[in-house]
């Protein structure tokens, strides 16, 4: 029984099938996956229109695909370090200063908002939440994005 490979949960098995798909996604091009952990992902974006400003997501789930969204972070590429803030961009609800997004997309938000649990801004955790969740990181890069905090 020692030798004998770990089974895969079904969280990482719906992980990897959303994942894929997501990897395949209209859009899919202007970002780059990075596989670190079973349920944690970076994720290299830049903003529509400025696309030498590169910033690496890391989206980390407890549960997949959970009844909570994943935790939405930047992450400093040097070092792997979530506690940078010049590895943040400036857009719309993104708190470098804080480290998170306040955001009903992303577990900071809820931590911020509790209420949000039980009004029409809770998480909905259908479909491939993978796809999901990039594609409302990117809109708010694409349409809020206001520059590299200065740290």
């Amino acid at each position: 029984m020692a030798n004998e490979p770990r089974r895969k949960s079904l969280a990482i098995l719906n992980f990897e099938d959303d994942l894929k798909a997501a990897s395949e996604a209209r859009g899919a091009e202007r970002w780059k996956f990075d596989r670190r952990g079973d349920l944690e992902l970076w994720v290299t974006v830049a903003p529509a229109g400025h696309e030498a400003d590169l910033y690496v997501a890391r989206l980390f789930w407890l549960d997949y695909p959970g009844e909570k969204p994943p935790s939405v972070k930047f992450v400093d590429p040097s070092t792997g370090r979530l506690d940078i803030a010049k590895a943040w961009p400036m857009a719309n609800g993104f708190r470098p200063g804080s480290f998170d997004i306040c955001a009903n997309w992303t577990a900071e938000g809820f931590v911020t908002h509790p209420e949000w649990a039980t009004s029409d801004s809770r998480w909905n955790c259908t479909g491939n939440i993978i796809l999901k969740v990039i594609r409302f990181l990117q809109q708010e890069l694409d349409n809020t994005y206001s520059g590299r905090c200065n740290g």
